[in-house]
């Protein structure tokens, strides 16, 4: 039978704040004196059962509902439940002695809502919650020294009311943390963040805290020493990234990686995340981490060189993803300069060709395969016998772009970046014989390309480039083995096409690339590019060039002016100040002036003239 009259629970009170003032509605007893006479013991009362609930819920008429909200119900091993949330048992912070002193001032007033008594609140216990939402300051919390003061009655544990008011005097104002906030909405049954929202309680308030600890404190910051205001602000931003999920997730952790590189850093995982990691790789508790753990190993081997095998939060590596110059070197045995050079002029990372960094890292399948392609590349001595061309037409295909070196062509290109790959030759071969009608008998007339461009009197070049552009419509192959010797062509047809004038103000494709002082492979990528308004540096076109509909490129003459006037490159303007290009790019990138595109697609680096005041 319940004591009678009922005493109601004031919003947010623990169970044991409440079963004191019962004791001293009721009987004028103080709670464990009260509890004794009821058979129940402080452990019963901290942390009860399904069994003690409903005990109480007899004694003091609440419903056993309203009593689960108050308290942290013990559901075996370490493991307790609060508002249906299932919790680890640090989540319930009876270590110390939590409270506001500002609401325990407001308790002493006879009329208040305890008559005078103060008042233990659950939100206090609650581990994360650091900042009294009533009045905006530190929770302020010490440790326990003995075993009754987890009890957490309010008038033994905490000081007088002179200390009180010091207390409160000297509190500075402090934010309710986003964490905070999503903890008491969540227990109050509100959903805030879908991915949060899928994990445990105390395990999505540790994900939230260990990441903004890493962004706040640093990431080797002494966990023991980081103050209750330190931690509030931890959560705060924390929460602000672990809420958008895993996307939020990979952002805090990839501000702290970049950090990390601008510091010019040098380290794996251990280092660049610290006590994150640290948490993640060798906790051994048995606790649960959460999909949290998930998202940063993944983060992990996408970004750092590990070794296959290696243990990495929880299961070992089983592929590369990714590597560094020196990993790949170490691997291939190629040289890291060499494979830095090759790296950075294929665009497979963005830095200098001249400095290695241990901490560019690119795509690890990517990365061999272009090693490989080096390895097996040819010079341009040995392009005549596997092309079956002479060597002039060897290097003019070269020079040109129109076959293109490792490096892409480009000027600064030395050794093995000079060679091509056998790759872009089965290409080119692939692209010119494929424009030929396999025939078993060749037409009369027809000759093959060096006899063409004899008779033609045209530059064997300018008809290969014909030949691509799908300018003849007379192509014929007898014996593919013959390769590049074997196409045969129509003198007339080339003379007709190559001499018939572009409309005025358009040039071709190897013209344009002449007058921007670039080749064709070149070009097309600035082609590619759009100007800060969003617009093309230049717009290739194709226009009809016979019967057929065979199409050919050309470009506008006053879009390739207008380029010019705009733009220069970084060797003309290293010129005209009399320093190397590589000094030159030292001191524009100390300016903070960056080329229009910043890896080597253009065969050279162009800036705009506005931007450096040429």
């Amino acid at each position: 039978m319940a004591l009678l009259p009922l005493l109601p629970v004031i919003a947010g009170e623990s169970l044991t704040s409440y079963m004191a003032r019962i004791a001293k509605f009721h009987c004028d007893s103080d709670v464990y004196s009260f509890l004794s006479m009821f058979e129940l013991s402080r452990q019963d009362v901290m942390f009860p059962s399904e069994e003690v609930i409903e005990r109480i819920s007899l004694l003091t008429g609440q419903g056993e509902a309203v009593l689960k909200r108050m308290t942290f119900l013990r559901q075996g091993g370490r493991v307790r439940t609060i508002c249906g949330e299932t919790v680890h048992s640090e989540f319930a912070n009876l270590e110390q002695t939590s409270f506001c002193p500002a609401c325990l001032l407001e308790d002493g007033h006879v009329d208040s809502a305890s008559a005078g008594m103060r008042v233990g609140r659950i939100g206090w216990l609650i581990e994360p919650s650091r900042t009294c939402p009533n009045h905006g300051i530190l929770l302020r919390r010490f440790k326990n020294l003995t075993y009754s003061k987890k009890f957490q009655l309010m008038s033994d544990v905490a000081p007088n009311d002179n200390e009180l008011r010091d207390m409160v005097a000297n509190s500075d104002k402090q934010k309710t943390s986003e964490l905070q906030s999503y903890i008491q909405q969540r227990l109050e049954g509100v959903s805030g963040s879908p991915w949060l929202d899928t994990q445990q309680i105390d395990q999505a308030s540790r994900a939230c805290e260990m990441l903004g600890v890493i962004l706040t404190a640093g990431a080797h910051c002494n966990l023991k020493k980081i103050s209750q205001a330190e931690w509030n602000e931890a959560g705060d931003v924390g929460f602000g990234f672990a809420s958008r999920g895993e996307e939020g997730i990979r952002e805090g952790l990839r501000l702290a990686f970049d950090r990390f590189i601008e510091r010019d850093h040098h380290g794996g995982p251990q280092k660049v995340f610290g006590r994150l990691y640290q948490w993640l790789q060798f906790n051994t508790n048995g606790k649960e981490f959460g999909p949290i753990r998930g998202v940063v190993r993944e983060f992990i081997v996408e970004n750092f060189v590990l070794e296959i095998g290696m243990n990495l939060l929880g299961s070992p590596v089983e592929q590369q993803a990714i590597h560094s110059v020196y990993s790949l070197s170490q691997k291939t045995g190629m040289h890291p300069k060499t494979i830095n050079r090759a790296a950075v002029y294929s665009g497979l990372v963005q830095g200098d060709p001249d400095r290695s960094l241990a901490h560019l890292t690119f795509d690890a399948k990517a990365g061999e395969e272009l090693v490989l392609k080096m390895q097996n590349a040819l010079p341009t001595l040995r392009i005549p016998d596997y092309l079956n061309c002479n060597r002039v037409q060897a290097q003019q295909l070269v020079r040109s772009g129109v076959i293109p070196r490792i490096g892409k062509g480009l000027a600064g290109a030395t050794g093995v970046l000079k060679h091509v790959a056998k790759e872009d030759l089965d290409q080119f071969l692939d692209r010119i014989v494929g424009q030929a009608t396999k025939v078993e008998c060749a037409t009369d007339g027809l000759f093959d390309i060096v006899s063409t461009a004899e008779i033609a009197r045209w530059p064997v070049l300018d008809i290969v480039n014909g030949i691509l552009a799908g300018a003849f419509s007379k192509l014929e192959i007898v014996d593919v083995d013959l390769k590049f010797k074997g196409i045969l062509m129509d003198p007339n047809e080339v003379c007709e096409v190559l001499s018939e004038k572009l409309p005025t103000g358009q040039v071709s494709a190897n013209e344009a690339a002449r007058i921007l002082g670039m080749n064709t492979y070149n070009l097309r990528s600035l082609a590619k590019l759009l100007d800060p308004d969003g617009k093309p540096y230049l717009t290739e076109h194709f226009i009809k060039k016979n019967s057929k509909g065979v199409q050919i490129s050309v470009f506008m003459v006053d879009e390739l002016l207008a380029f010019l006037r705009a733009h220069v490159s970084l060797k003309d303007y290293a010129e005209m100040h009399t320093f190397s290009p590589k000094v030159m790019k030292m001191k524009l990138d100390g300016r903070g002036l960056k080329p229009i595109i910043a890896d080597h697609s253009l065969g050279r680096f162009f800036y705009r003239k506005a931007d450096i005041a040429v």
